[in-house]
């Protein structure tokens, strides 16, 4: 069972390149760059006052967790596989009445949609034509126009919740995520991405925009050098309106206001075991070495929310490579988790780290060889019997290379 007990599996995308970085801004015309209003844009504000500070030290160890003293009920949904549908991974997920959106930009280069119940909806059709998407890197909701938003390359292609095709917008500069605003968009930057044209904006990892694309506002500058090209994550999360967000090798999460402020929502206080600030300043190569001889815990901007609860993951690549789930409770402000979460039950030997939330319910998912590892190493041991008997009952008709089954799962009221 001790395969069973770590259930969480690292996974380390090292990006040394940036094609984004390579393109030149000469790409957008002199009108395209006008429309931004360069001379117009304000220093986003950033309200720190009452920022609360999470203490997270006594999860920098070694400690087990048994996963039924903090989850409430999980439920698993199976992705319908045809030859159309099939995932090569899950970049993001994005949950909303009905339906998932699954983007898989790392094999399939793929958007696809499924119904809440897991069957297949529609991919979206992939080439260089005014309705197609090419190397789609993200994707977002208007949950008010129910639009599902695809960046690729330059532009974002909107289509309606069923996959058809509504229209394609130019945005005239580069970035890395969005998020869809009742007003307007947020964007994510990063110092690898080539913005040259947006002049001092260029050194700001947050443009705030009206639906036109003008820039309003922009601010918190870059905190690591542009050396440092390691690992792409998703920095933004929504729930409904509320929109938050977080940076690699950071330590704090901010929540968006309004176009031009946002607040400091949670600084996270892991001081003790912290990467030190001197290697921000280092290339990707010095930094993956520190990590890997030293016992540093660090930040990449994992922060998701739903209505009851939120998730922060916190990571440790020395030879112990640890992934630090923390789950806080909203109604009292307590933390639950740890690295080393020991199902107690044949249900949470499948629990997962959320991916995204809906509601009151995080999602995780799991790829369905590994659901076949964990009932391949239940049947070889006789004590198991019941617990293969109850997942294989669930389970009797996946296919090895079917596309992943989701997790959804409510947590308890931390005591």
């Amino acid at each position: 069972m001790s395969k069973i007990v770590s259930i969480l599996s690292v996974v380390v995308f090292v990006c040394f390149s940036c094609s984004q970085s390579r393109e030149r801004s000469s790409r957008f015309s002199e009108d395209q760059i006008a429309q931004l209003c360069l001379n117009d844009v304000k220093p986003l504000v950033i309200f720190n006052n009452n920022s609360l500070k999470l203490n997270i030290n006594d999860f920098m160890k070694d400690n087990v967790v048994f996963i039924s003293e903090f989850v409430d009920s999980i439920r698993f949904i199976q992705l319908q596989t045809t030859k159309e549908s099939l995932i090569g991974g899950i970049s993001k997920l994005i949950s909303v009445d009905k339906y998932f959106f699954i983007l898989d930009f790392d094999i399939g280069k793929n958007v696809l949609i499924f119904s809440d119940d897991g069957s297949f909806i529609k991919k979206i059709n992939t080439g260089q034509g005014p309705q197609e998407i090419f190397r789609p890197q993200d994707i977002a909701v208007d949950e008010d126009q129910q639009h599902l938003i695809v960046f690729h390359r330059t532009g974002l292609s909107f289509y309606d919740y069923r996959g058809d095709f509504v229209k394609k917008e130019l945005v005239p500069f580069y970035f890395n995520n969005f998020r869809v605003l009742s007003d307007g968009y947020l964007f994510i930057s990063n110092p690898q991405i080539y913005n040259i044209h947006l002049r001092g904006v260029s050194e700001m990892q947050v443009f705030i925009t009206d639906k036109k694309f003008r820039i309003i506002s922009a601010g918190l500058p870059f905190h690591y050098s542009k050396s440092l090209n390691y690992s792409i994550n998703d920095y933004t999360s929504s729930l409904g309106k509320k929109v938050n967000f977080a940076f690699k090798f950071s330590n704090k999460v901010y929540e968006y206001v309004d176009t031009l402020s946002v607040k400091e929502k949670y600084q996270l206080d892991f001081s003790k075991k912290g990467l030190p600030e001197k290697y921000l300043e280092m290339d990707t190569r010095e930094v993956l070495k520190a990590l890997k001889d030293n016992d540093y815990y660090f930040f990449m901007g994992d922060y998701i929310e739903n209505d009851t609860h939120e998730f922060m993951l916190i990571r440790n690549h020395s030879k112990k490579v640890y992934h630090t789930l923390i789950f806080r409770d909203k109604m009292n402000g307590k933390l639950q988790g740890g690295n080393m979460l020991s199902p107690d039950n044949d249900h949470n030997l499948l629990f997962a780290a959320p991916l995204t939330a809906y509601k009151s319910e995080f999602i995780g998912g799991f790829e369905a060889s590994y659901i076949h590892f964990v009932l391949s190493e239940l049947q070889q041991n006789e004590k198991y019997k019941m617990e293969f008997d109850r997942m294989n009952a669930l389970f009797s008709d996946l296919k090895e290379d079917a596309n992943p089954v989701l997790v959804k799962y409510k947590l308890k009221n931390f005591n």
